[in-house]
């Protein structure tokens, strides 16, 4: 009823609508949902692209000329992968960024073909707001312990139903009959309670945002703000005041800010980031380089170690590992993306497409929304609406970039895939060092892929992981290959570390069991266990 504003189905809006709703996938035995919907996306947008090149007729073609700095951003990527330390995890994060470009193009062709487009990908929206929130609330009600939502982060899962309110304030505008404004209505409730019960202090804060600039900015919306703000007070102090709070574990105040941990955490990040990208100004350290780079020379009173997987600010973070040159292609594209727009004042669609713009930068300041599909793939089909009248196109079968998006797709989708099936392996071997099991055998274990992807989601090498089993089996030597790898990989990674240091005084190489006790003392200096450790060392080599 509500997709189909021109009542025709094309190829175009099945797309959308699929790469959309692939967003929403859950993981399938893996601990992170995200590979598989990388995976899904790629292989619906190189089956779109593969059509429109190769068996549509008479359509238009992606001027490559007229792309000029994508392809010299992407032979930079390449050189930033190739110059990084770990060059395997560099191209884990290529491929999503490859992901994000063709699906930009891919939408860009969509979106060109469709009549009332705007409109059509408002509804998309509305359906996807419509499942994550009734997720959200079913997932609340019926656990125990704490929630996050349709995605496995409550910033995540509360980012996206905001960005995706935005577009169903602005349906409730511009809806006519009666029967549609009560039903978006009811849904902008739902969505409302499902962003607060979140309770991610972004989300909340964004809600205001929202209704604060449509205040501001589209002077008919002034008379139906005033319920979505008097609900969301009421939901806001009723979750804070009562025996819900325990599943929440949080009580935000936005009161004595100094003393917020994860406010403390993210400054500590963005300090971190700023100083390894003095290290490296032009060229930086390396897609994917921070998760491994920024716990490096870090000591602890303990043999406890953080792990910042993201830098929580977009913006720092490609910074820091793509240099000035990555930072400048990113701004640059927010900056035509906004310029567009200011062209276009005049247009209906304006004031939706700026507030979500606002959002989406906001985001970035303060979580890594381009790191999730769920976030920036929504973003990225608003862009391809914001630039659908920049002559990217040709009407020559020159000159076509779509094959050259489509062969970069074949090994982003091979890749995506690799890291959902090292993922899905994971949880077991986390588990087991977690409870001191071994639940696989040497078999199993010889059978898994430790390179592609080298590191696991909390960073330490997979292949440290297997060493255990080998260590557990006497199998000391093959224990030790591994752990070399895996202090190639991070050589300050506690876990390779300490079991390295258990193999060297199994086969009796204390003096390299000596030296490296000493290096854990110099970086956990309160920690009596190395220091016993080292004193035992030191009376047996006098």
């Amino acid at each position: 009823m509500f997709l189909n504003p021109d009542k025709s189905y094309s190829l175009e809006k099945i797309y959308l609508v699929l790469v959309s709703l692939a967003t929403l996938l859950p993981g399938f035995g893996a601990i992170d949902n995200n590979p598989v919907r990388w995976m899904s996306i790629g292989f619906l947008t190189i089956s779109f692209l593969f059509y429109k090149c190769f068996i549509s007729q008479n359509e238009f073609r992606i001027n490559f000329e007229k792309c000029t700095l994508i392809i010299l951003s992407s032979i930079y990527l390449l050189y930033n992968c190739l110059n990084s330390d770990n060059i395997n995890e560099s191209f884990i994060t290529l491929y999503k960024l490859i992901i994000i470009v063709s699906v930009f193009f891919a939408s860009y062709l969509a979106i060109r073909k469709i009549s009332g487009a705007f409109l059509f990908i408002c509804y998309i929206f509305i359906i996807s707001l419509f499942f994550e929130s009734i997720y959200t609330l079913i997932d609340f009600f019926s656990t125990n312990d704490s929630f996050t939502g349709i995605s496995k982060n409550r910033n995540i899962s509360s980012s996206s139903l905001v960005l995706k309110l935005i577009f169903l304030i602005y349906v409730i505008e511009n809806s006519k009959p009666f029967y549609k404004k009560f039903i978006f209505r009811a849904l902008e409730i739902i969505a409302l309670l499902s962003i607060i019960v979140l309770q991610s202090r972004f989300g909340i804060i964004s809600i205001l945002g929202i209704y604060f600039l449509y205040f501001m900015l589209m002077k008919s919306s002034r008379k139906i703000i005033v319920l979505p703000i008097l609900i969301s007070a009421v939901f806001f102090l009723y979750f804070n005041n009562n025996n819900f709070q325990n599943k929440i574990e949080k009580n935000y105040t936005f009161q004595n800010l100094s003393e917020d941990n994860s406010v403390k955490q993210r400054l500590n990040f963005y300090k971190s980031s700023i100083n390894l990208f003095k290290i490296k100004p032009i060229t930086g350290h390396g897609l994917g380089s921070w998760k491994y780079k920024s716990i490096e020379n870090k000591s602890s009173k303990t043999n406890s170690v953080f792990i910042p997987y993201y830098t929580h600010n977009d913006f720092l973070q490609i910074l820091m590992e793509t240099g000035l040159v990555g930072l400048f292609v990113y701004l640059a594209f927010f900056l035509l993306v906004l310029k567009t727009l200011l062209k276009n004042r005049d247009n209906k669609s304006y004031i939706p497409l700026i507030i979500a713009l606002i959002l989406v930068s906001s985001n970035s300041i303060v979580n890594f929304p381009i790191h999730r599909t769920q976030e920036y793939i929504p973003f990225i089909i608003c862009c391809s609406f914001i630039l659908r009248k920049k002559e990217f196109e040709i009407k020559s079968k020159k000159s076509n970039l779509l094959p050259f998006l489509i062969i970069l797709l074949i090994p982003s989708i091979v890749l995506s895939n690799y890291e959902y099936r090292s993922l899905k392996i994971q949880e077991t071997l986390m588990k087991d060092y977690q409870n001191n099991k071994f639940s696989l055998t040497l078999d199993e274990i010889k059978k898994i892929n430790y390179q592609l992807p080298n590191l696991a989601s909390n960073v330490v090498p997979i292949s440290t992981y297997l060493s255990r089993y080998y260590f557990n089996e006497k199998k000391y030597y093959e224990s030790i290959r591994l752990l070399n790898y895996s202090l190639e990989l991070n050589e300050f990674d506690l876990m390779s570390n300490e079991l390295m240091l258990k193999n060297y005084i199994f086969t009796n190489q204390n003096y390299k069991a000596y030296d490296l006790a000493k290096d854990l003392i110099d970086r956990y200096p309160e920690n009596r266990n190395y220091s016993n450790l080292l004193l035992a060392l030191s009376k047996e080599l006098d």
